[in-house]
């Protein structure tokens, strides 16, 4: 093949632009714009006459040539390829005018035309642009393009606005859908323009429309249009309008882009593009440029089109002198959209075998939630978790089943369904199964309760793939355990007895275990339940001197008394009795987890018959004691009344025959040397929470307001319900000075 240096290409350039005025002279023949043709045709046979001469020259002028170059180079090959290439480039041209002479009554033309050895139009390209609506200010238009490029052939539709702002600045919005005609690729693009003489800016934003498809450029890959934008810049010389710049910054994103053609494929690539162009005429503009990726790859590219200016008369299309009008903001109105016309493509390989297996709490309790990661899952025993697989094959699923790492049965001891791919296993990501984390085991192995499990399944043409293994490790569900006083009608948590080592209280340990999907709770049983009881003084916060509490009464010490077991602890219950006074604190905890343990319940173990017994009444009702019955309304408009009595008859709760005086003949009431406060306990139907009365109502009768609106006047914190709902309660003490005048005195 025969190498033209460098030197030669700038040869042939400059005598492109140099031939320019000369057609314009010389009456080279264009298409008729709907002015006054420039050349004569009522004389066709002078033009064909004319057209046959400069055929007839171009040959001499070929051979010519040819023989200047030396005589060892004259040949008829060589010859024949110059006048080949002489005829297309002539049949290119009179192309290039049909088209525009066909198009140019309806709007703005722009062809590149290039016809191959083969026959082939890649390379060439047709923009028209049509406006709709062209007003002193706004222009409407619609841009149709089609070109090919690297055998396809791709089409861009598109509509616009622009309006011109001032006779100095123009602004406009544009959006295009390109469709890859030999491929089936769709994209659409968004756009905005800013423009002022001299000076174009603008800027795209790409969108895929269409998704993968199975690529014509490699095996075993799919290709779809890339995401991507890009910023344009226009510039021209004042004071040398032919001569152009342009910078072109892209972007696109994906992990194996196209964006320098299918040898070079990049993960989000960039580039920046440098240009020049040179417009002798406003007809021709040739163009050169240089681009530059970000990962080093570059290329350089050259191109020359022909840009017809509807309604503008042919000789000015061919004036030099008319470019500097182009360059103004009124002469580039009717100029096409800046944006990249092809359509960029992301590709990616095919997996024809893949699956992924992950773990991920679904619906599950918060509570069962210990670790949460798609390769290791942790949770209480009980517990439910959601199993997925993503599988990839182009083939059917022929068989699947577990892999379970150690031995176990992935459906016994995890509850998960045997697979099959006729109903719960199939290509995509609809893969989900519930496993249940087993019982917890008691071991010293370091791995006793972790479970390794994979996927294995194979397709129809035989070819398998195993996942990849997860983990499932097991921890024990944690344990809520309350202690209750069992014999006590008023209380629960605090009871008073007599320190007489006849009264008994009896305690009841329980245990809840955390289990299922939604955090479901289990009562152990008794037989979980082995519990130790524990007492202190109420005084010892930290609980730092344990009080003993002895096995049987005559283990007590026979001076200071002590607390003793009446039955000993057995499946969580026990009873106690004491000759020991005192206010004591009470525990339990379990004897296989010293790191839990109860709510603590008071007992308080008086001296016998100085019991001091209370009761809340109506005063409409004075002898019912409201704190025995629970679900008591409070009235509207009721007085209650806080009333303080020895335990005359030793039964150990108020009786309205107790006396309330210091003694028969001492009349103080002992209520008089108490301190207290009303507290409206619990929470209201309305979610409302209670607290205590205000402080008016201390040491006094609590009188309910009329209305629910008045109840902030005895609780500040109260809605509309006022108090209903609540329980009144009353939070009380002994003053430093009745403990003193009661202390020693007898309730006879």
């Amino acid at each position: 093949m025969k190498k033209h240096t460098p030197f030669k290409y700038i040869k042939i350039a400059l005598c492109i632009l140099m031939s320019f005025p000369v057609c314009a002279q010389e009456g080279f023949i264009l298409p008729t714009l709907g002015s006054q043709d420039v050349f004569s045709e009522k004389n066709p046979s002078r033009n064909n006459e004319n057209d046959s001469q400069t055929i007839g020259k171009k040959s001499e002028q070929i051979l010519t040539n040819e023989a200047q170059q030396g005589f060892q180079n004259l040949s008829v090959e060589g010859a024949k390829s110059q006048l080949y290439q002489y005829g297309k480039g002539a049949a290119t041209q009179a192309a290039q005018s049909h088209v525009e002479q066909l198009l140019s009554p309806y709007g703005h033309v722009k062809t590149t035309l290039n016809i191959g050895d083969d026959g082939g139009l890649d390379g060439s390209s047709l923009d028209y642009l049509i406006p709709w609506y062209a007003g002193e200010s706004t222009l409407i238009f619609n841009q149709f393009s089609a070109h090919s490029k690297e055998g396809r052939n791709i089409a861009n539709i598109g509509a616009g606005i622009r309006y011109n702002v001032n006779k100095d600045w123009m602004f406009g919005v544009n959006t295009f859908y390109d469709y890859d005609i030999s491929r089936g690729h769709r994209r659409g693009s968004m756009g905005s323009e800013v423009w002022t003489n001299f000076l174009k800016l603008s800027g795209n934003y790409y969108i895929p429309l269409s998704d993968w498809k199975e690529s014509k450029d490699f095996d075993n890959y799919e290709e779809r249009p890339a995401r991507g934008w890009d910023v344009r810049l226009q510039t021209y010389l004042p004071f040398y309008p032919q001569l152009g710049s342009s910078l072109v910054y892209e972007q696109y994103y994906g992990d194996q882009v196209a964006l320098f053609g299918t040898d070079n494929l990049e993960e989000d690539p960039s580039s920046v593009t440098l240009g020049v162009d040179y417009t002798p005429v406003p007809l021709v503009t040739i163009g050169a440029g240089y681009k530059q990726g970000d990962s080093g790859e570059n290329e350089l590219t050259a191109n020359m089109s022909l840009d017809y200016h509807i309604g503008t008369p042919l000789s000015k299309q061919l004036d030099a002198s008319a470019v500097g009008e182009m360059r103004t903001l009124a002469g580039s109105r009717m100029d096409f959209v800046d944006r990249n016309n092809d359509i960029v493509l992301e590709y990616r390989e095919v997996r024809d075998l893949d699956i992924d297996v992950y773990l991920k709490p679904t619906n599950t309790a918060p509570q069962c939630i210990l670790g949460d990661d798609p390769d290791e899952a942790q949770a209480y025993e009980g517990c439910h978790w959601t199993l997925n697989a993503d599988i990839k094959s182009h083939r059917k699923i022929a068989s699947a089943r577990w892999v379970p790492v150690g031995g176990y049965s992935a459906e016994n001891t995890l509850g998960l369904p045997a697979l099959s791919p006729t109903s719960n296993i199939s290509t995509g990501n609809n893969n989900h199964w519930t496993l249940t984390f087993p019982a917890w085991v008691s071991s010293k192995a370091p791995h006793a309760n972790e479970y390794d499990l994979a996927v294995t399944f194979s397709d129809d043409k035989g070819d398998s793939k195993q996942s990849n293994v997860v983990k499932i490790k097991v921890s024990e569900a944690p344990v809520s355990y309350q202690l209750a006083i069992a014999n006590d009608p008023q209380s629960d948590k605090a009871v008073k007895r007599n320190a007489n080592g006849k009264d008994t209280v009896d305690l009841e340990a329980s245990g809840t275990k955390v289990s299922g999907l939604q955090g479901e709770t289990t009562t152990l049983t008794g037989e979980n339940l082995n519990m130790n009881f524990h007492a202190y003084s109420v005084s010892d916060k930290n609980h730092e001197h344990e009080v003993k509490i002895h096995a049987t009464k005559d283990d007590c010490d026979k001076n200071t008394g002590g607390l003793y077991y009446v039955n000993s602890p057995d499946k969580g219950k026990s009873t106690i009795a004491s000759t020991l006074p005192g206010i004591f604190s009470i525990i339990a905890i379990p004897a296989e987890n010293k790191s839990q343990q109860t709510n603590q319940v008071v007992v308080d173990f008086n001296a016998g018959n100085k019991e001091i017994v209370t009761a809340i009444v109506d005063t409409q009702n004075p002898d019912v004691n409201l704190t025995a019955t629970k679900g008591n309304q409070l009235l509207l408009g009721h007085e209650y009344k806080f009333r303080v009595a020895y335990d005359s008859n030793k039964n150990g709760q108020w009786d309205p025959s107790d006396r309330e005086t210091i003694s028969d003949t001492d009349k103080t009431p002992i209520i008089s040397l108490i301190n207290y406060r009303w507290l409206f306990d619990g929470i209201n139907p309305q979610g409302e929470k209670g607290g205590y009365a205000t402080s008016n109502t201390d040491n006094r009768n609590m009188v309910i307001p009329q209305t629910n609106a008045q109840a902030t006047a005895v609780l500040a914190s109260a809605g509309k319900s006022g108090v209903q709902g609540f329980e009144l309660r009353v939070d009380f003490e002994l003053s430093d000075a009745g403990s003193k005048l009661l202390k020693g005195l007898s309730p006879d």
